[in-house]
């Protein structure tokens, strides 16, 4: 039976990043897909620093930064790569849902050339698919979410502002030149972005712009729908031993605080912020979400197993609060949600429960369609 405990609160989190790292981390993971998405395996890379490029946007024969670079035997296949055309950036006026969506006109587009034979985007990612097959399939993800995201979007009428996509963007520009200056001694930020994109500086803020325009699109649908139904906000402890739980739990009974026992028992990574999750409804896929609302604001459930990546493990649940939905028109809580956005960045495991459950509503959906 569930127990009534004071509420819990967070733990200091003592595996949070210093500043620095969290952008950089999030921007390096950004090329890599970028890449992977725009080109694939494409070949050999053009490494030249952009001031040393000529005029027509190449580098000069022969060179390459810091050093000389042998000139190619003549009998081997000349391999040309295709520069990365930046993304053209659509008009602030009009900046919808559509922007998440892949081009109407788009084509399987030249990513290099060996001698007379033509690489393309699709043989990018089939060889990707068989190398690496767990990346290849969360660029398919990433598409997925981003269909999904435009959407709903459409459907309830969530639209950008210019002047807070560019205050984002100006804002991580910012804190990005900081980083570079501070922990890149000798390294302009011309060249870091060179090096890590392969693209000029101009070319990397229009990236940014689309990208963080991107980024809004969904940070707000997620948290928008999530504010619409009735949710409940818990944390949680897994752990292999039952004995581990059931400890848990009856500490937590006699008046013991969940968050920090969480962060000294659970396995689960989220004990960094004692087992705090994001608040869901009743659609979330989480073991959590099981005893979840049936609990009490207060109420701690008794240790249940279950499934936990491949093994089954011990959950023990813990109520911070219910929050009833809201029937509102986006623009009546654009602010708030900013605000909470800019509290608490929406986190992969809201992404993965989003996608998860309306992927699965789609596909309902085509089934029925189809009987």
């Amino acid at each position: 039976m569930p127990s009534m405990a004071p509420n819990s609160k967070a733990p200091q989190s003592p595996g949070r990043l210093g500043p620095g790292g969290w952008g950089r981390g999030r921007w390096a993971t950004l090329a890599l897909l970028a890449g992977l998405c725009l080109t694939g395996c494409a070949a050999t890379p053009n490494t030249a620093n952009p001031g040393s490029q000529s005029p027509g946007g190449q580098a000069p024969e022969g060179q390459n930064p810091g050093r000389q670079v042998p000139a190619r035997a003549p009998d081997k296949p000349p391999v040309t790569p295709t520069q990365i055309s930046p993304p053209v950036l659509p008009e602030f006026a009009d900046l919808g849902p559509e922007i998440l969506l892949p081009r109407a006109d788009s084509v399987d587009a030249q990513v290099a050339k060996v001698g007379d034979l033509v690489l393309r985007q699709s043989h990018a990612f089939a060889r990707l698919l068989s190398a690496h097959p767990k990346l290849a399939l969360s660029a398919v993800d990433l598409l997925v979410f981003d269909v999904l995201v435009a959407r709903h979007a459409e459907q309830h009428g969530v639209r950008l502002s210019k002047q807070r996509v560019e205050q984002l963007a100006m804002g991580e520009e910012r804190e990005l030149r900081r980083q570079v200056k501070d922990e890149l001694v000798g390294v302009s930020f011309q060249d870091y972005i060179w090096r890590l994109f392969g693209m000029r500086e101009q070319d990397w803020q229009v990236a940014l712009r689309l990208r963080t325009a991107q980024r809004l699109y969904q940070g707000y649908v997620l948290r928008y729908l999530a504010l619409r139904e009735d949710r409940v906000q818990v944390r949680f402890l897994v752990h292999k031993d039952k004995a581990v739980a059931q400890e848990v739990h009856d500490k937590v009974q006699v008046g013991a605080d969940f968050a920090t026992l969480a962060l000294r028992y659970s396995e689960d990574a989220s004990r960094r912020e004692g087992g705090l999750l994001p608040a869901f409804g009743r659609g979330f896929q989480h073991p959590a979400a099981t005893p979840a609302f049936d609990l009490k604001e207060g109420e701690v459930c008794a240790p249940f197993e279950a499934r936990w990546g491949e093994e089954p493990r011990w959950f023990v649940v813990y109520c911070l609060e219910h929050r009833k939905g809201r029937d509102v028109p986006f623009e009546a809580v654009r602010k708030q949600i900013d605000a909470d956005l800019e509290a608490t960045p929406v986190t992969p495991l809201e992404t993965t429960a989003y996608t998860l459950r309306w992927r699965n509503e789609e596909e309902q959906k085509a089934k029925d369609s189809s009987k």
